[in-house]
């Protein structure tokens, strides 16, 4: 599992994008650690995925904790 710290929900093109499917990370934040599987990833934030800013500068994140990463937090 890859883990890194953000001061806020971050996502890291470089850091995730080379995980196979089934691999974990975590972000470390003030508001909780947010844990998953890149296929959890891929499939709840599509959004992110597919966004101009993760795509072309590698980095997308939320100024508040959306709910749909709530069950991802531990």
């Amino acid at each position: 599992m890859v883990e890194y710290s953000y001061y806020r929900l971050c996502f890291k093109a470089d850091i995730i994008e080379p995980l196979n499917e089934s691999d974990l990370f975590a972000v470390h934040t003030p508001k909780g650690t947010f844990q998953m599987t890149k296929a959890d990833f891929y499939r709840v934030f599509r959004n992110v995925v597919i966004s101009k800013s993760y795509s072309e500068r590698g980095i997308y994140h939320y100024p508040t904790v959306p709910n749909k990463a709530k069950p991802f937090r531990r």
